[in-house]
């Protein structure tokens, strides 16, 4: 799914919250980008208005297919709880060129 351009303000204003480092058009060009991390920093109102724009389908497309490295278990179990997504996997890890995995998550350098 993408969204129509030009974005709603609400949009633009939101994405330049949740992910404070790139562009909001950008973010909001990206779906994946935008909803994971709209899942883990976003508000309960700022998810309230990208509902208006988004279905839920996206967020669970999200979910299947997450970024390594943005969600906590807490955000990742809540929306998968959230979406009926049972049971909940683990967070997703950095897969390497060689095909390896990086650290499990919560975990750096073995601590």
């Amino acid at each position: 799914m993408t969204l129509a351009e030009p974005f709603a303000a609400e949009l633009t204003r939101i994405a330049r919250k949740v992910v404070w480092y790139d562009a909001p058009e950008r973010t909001l060009r990206d779906m994946r980008t935008f909803l994971a991390h709209l899942m883990e920093y976003g508000t309960v109102a700022d998810v309230s208005v990208v509902e208006r724009f988004v279905p839920d389908e996206e967020f669970r497309k999200v979910l299947t297919d997450a970024p390594a490295g943005v969600f906590t278990i807490e955000a990742w179990t809540r929306w998968h709880e959230r979406f009926g997504m049972l049971p909940v996997p683990p967070l997703p890890r950095r897969r390497f060129p060689d095909g390896t995995f990086g650290p499990e998550p919560g975990a750096f350098l073995g601590r």
